[in-house]
């Protein structure tokens, strides 16, 4: 009898464990600002417009903090859109976070695991594309959690 009630109460302090999920937060400073200035320097075709080649972009720490917040919300909530279930926007959320801008742009995608694929889509969708090549942002922050991606585009 006790052993059966040793099995039931382990069953029940180890069921938590086995569904929590693993969030996995990548670094990904470099390769997400390398791979967009890449493609500011050389130029490209968005939607049917031929964007020529921008000035490249600098990371900025508080972009990336709204973005990495961003990410892990959407992640944590099961959602995805530019605007939180708060209500609150892609400039709003770079003001929390000591953003002193007066513009940002947003990108967001869900399912890809790594950069190659979803710049390819981002390059595919000419709004996004063109958030990417757009000539008055001079700053970049972005963040990845799961396979939540976030990009804020600032001046």
């Amino acid at each position: 009898m006790y052993k059966n009630w040793f099995i039931l109460i382990a069953a029940i302090t180890l069921s938590p464990a086995c569904k929590k999920e693993t969030n996995i937060e990548r670094d990904i400073k470099e390769s997400m600002l390398a791979a967009v200035n890449t493609l500011r320097q050389s130029g490209c075709i968005c939607g049917s417009s031929q964007m020529p080649p921008v000035k490249p972009l600098v990371w900025n720490d508080r972009l990336a903090a709204a973005a990495l917040a961003h990410a892990r919300d959407m992640n944590a909530n099961n959602y995805f859109s530019h605007i939180s279930p708060g209500g609150t926007s892609p400039i709003q959320r770079a003001i929390v976070k000591g953003y002193t801008g007066k513009y940002v742009l947003e990108n967001i995608a869900k399912g890809y695991s790594s950069i190659e694929p979803l710049m390819q889509a981002w390059l595919q969708s000419e709004e996004h594309c063109k958030a990417m090549m757009d000539s008055l942002q001079t700053e970049m922050g972005a963040a990845n959690v799961n396979t939540y991606w976030v990009q804020e585009f600032g001046h």
